[in-house]
C-alpha cells in the first residue's frame, strides 16, 4: 500500500501543494512514516512548524498521488 494510501486510511489530516504531500505530525502518521521509511526507496519525510498554529507536519515530496493521476 502506498504512504499516501495508508495516511488517508488512517484519517490523518493532510494538505498538498502540486505533488509535494503535507501530513499532520501524529504518532500514528510517525508510524506510517517509520515503516516506508525502513523500505528500500522509501520516503523521507522533511518536519516544519506549520506558521499559523505552530503544530508539527511533515512534507512528503511527489506523494500526492491524486497529482499524477491527473498526469497520466
Amino acid at each position: 500500500m502506498s504512504i499516501y494510501s495508508e495516511i488517508i486510511q488512517a484519517g490523518i489530516e493532510t494538505d498538498h501543494h502540486e505533488s509535494d504531500l503535507y501530513v499532520k505530525a501524529c504518532p500514528t502518521a510517525d508510524a506510517i512514516l517509520a515503516n516506508h521509511g525502513r523500505s528500500p526507496g522509501g520516503v523521507l519525510p522533511h518536519a516544519f512548524v506549520n506558521r499559523l498554529d505552530g503544530s508539527k507536519w511533515y512534507d512528503l515530496p511527489f506523494q500526492y498521488e491524486p497529482f499524477w493521476q491527473g498526469k497520466s
